[in-house]
């Protein structure tokens, strides 16, 4: 069970990562680029107007849930070094998640509520110019994030062993004290001849 256990953790940190990944490439350069070469710029503001919610939603589902399996394995001591640093870098990202949805996210849709269209309204207009600001930011955030996700990713897949529990490292260390040659203590076989003598 406990082997079960720590493979379902360890997929569902696995999927998290991939599947916040994976949405940050899609959205960032294929969707986005897509959606303001073929709709005219008001249609494409509303269209990412309406995506925006729902994809900072999901990152912060994905934050959330690879921090907690993080938390699970400091919890249980996991492998301090490499476990503590995926925890820092989740924990900037969850707080930058948390801001966008709550605070800067309702602020970037009262601002493009107050801008009429993107085609006819100019530049220099505030309104605009308040608007662009707070995409800008939004960003600007999201790249933040997205490179401490991946940054996690890359250190999993530098220690793949990042959630090994220490039962594992005793392992490990047997298994190097043996190819070192050190003569491991093993009672059974001294034990067998007596039997078989009796």
């Amino acid at each position: 069970m406990r082997s079960a256990g720590r493979t379902l953790l360890n997929f569902a940190f696995l999927f998290a990562l991939t599947v916040w990944g994976g949405m940050v490439f899609f959205f960032t350069f294929i969707n986005t680029p897509v959606v303001f070469a073929d709709l005219d710029r008001d249609t494409a503001a509303r269209l990412l107007g309406d995506l925006f919610p729902r994809y900072f939603a999901v990152q912060l589902v994905c934050i959330v849930v690879a921090l907690a399996v993080v938390g699970a394995r400091l919890a249980q001591g996991g492998r301090r070094g490499v476990v503590g640093v995926a925890a820092g870098l989740l924990t900037v990202a969850l707080a930058i998640a948390l801001y966008a949805n709550f605070s800067l996210l309702p602020r970037m849709e009262a601002a493009q509520a107050r801008v009429p269209s993107f085609v006819t309204t100019p530049r220099e207009d505030p309104a605009r110019q308040a608007y662009g600001a707070l995409h800008g930011q939004a960003m600007v955030l999201n790249a933040i994030a997205a490179l401490l996700g991946g940054a996690t990713l890359l250190a999993t897949a530098f220690e793949p062993r990042l959630l090994a529990e220490r039962a594992e490292g005793r392992g490990r260390e047997a298994e190097g004290r043996e190819r070192a040659g050190e003569e491991l203590p093993a009672p059974t076989r001294e034990a067998r001849p007596a039997q078989a003598r009796t």
